[in-house]
């Protein structure tokens, strides 16, 4: 549905092409009115429609708001795993410690790129893949000489590790947590048969294009603002990688 179409086309010219068909739903409806005239429930089946879409949308931002704000929080918490994992490090022996926080650098530096390279699947592939790998060579390291430390050292690292990688399986799982394709598709269905009804005027032979051109702009705006808020791989609405950017900051600092 609408993350397989915008895989293959850009999200302004789906917009283009929802804002055309909300004027020919409006158009449709205005030839409808002076071709069948007499509809006496017009008004108030577009008061019931438009308070439907209207509904749908605060119910679909709502949503959206809440998978935003989990990616977000989601960031937050990987920073801190990373960091903990990083300074707990400091337990272990060399040349386990070195090894370990140097890789940890080069896993938060492919944890940026990744968020930065999102649109590009093949290349968002390859850093997921060596972030993953990462991940193996630190259990290995940390396997290597775990059960020569102290009970409380392994407790520490091992649970810090383990943070860390169930973290990165979370912000995934967030990442592909989107509104179900059912809620978009009655969106757009109650959005055209709204620009129906709004059309339908058989007490006037013309057509009121300012306030079909308000209607037709603020509807798609909102639909592709609320499509923006909820891919995290498309649009200008992005998270925030600032406390992946700050953690870099603080390893330069440490040795």
């Amino acid at each position: 549905m609408v993350v397989g179409i915008l895989d293959i086309l850009p999200t302004w010219l789906i917009a283009l092409g929802v804002m055309g068909l909300i004027f020919v739903a409006l158009e449709v409806g205005f030839r409808l009115s002076h071709r069948r005239p007499g509809l006496d429930e017009a008004s108030a089946l577009q008061a019931s429609v438009l308070g439907l879409v209207a509904l749908l949308l605060s119910f679909s931002f709502s949503m959206a708001e809440e998978r935003f704000s989990q990616r977000r929080d989601l960031v937050v918490k990987e920073a801190n795993a990373i960091g903990t994992l990083y300074l707990r490090s400091g337990f272990l022996p060399e040349p386990t410690r070195t090894e370990m926080r140097s890789r940890l650098r080069r896993y938060v530096d492919l944890r940026l790129e990744a968020y930065m390279a999102v649109g590009d699947r093949e290349r968002f592939n390859q850093l997921r893949d060596e972030a993953d790998q990462i991940q193996g060579k630190l259990w290995s390291a940390l396997d290597a000489i775990v059960l020569q430390q102290p009970t409380g050292v392994q407790t520490l690292v091992t649970q810090a590790l383990n943070d860390v990688i169930d973290v990165s399986a979370d912000r995934l799982s967030a990442a592909r947590n989107l509104i179900p394709d059912t809620i978009f598709v009655l969106l757009l269905v109650g959005v055209l048969g709204s620009g129906l009804l709004l059309g339908y005027q058989p007490e006037t032979h013309s057509r009121a294009w300012i306030c079909w051109t308000v209607f037709a702009v603020m509807l798609t705006a909102v639909m592709f603002t609320l499509l923006d808020l909820d891919l995290p791989d498309r649009g200008r609405i992005r998270t925030s990688q600032q406390p992946l950017v700050d953690l870099r900051r603080q390893m330069e600092a440490l040795p």
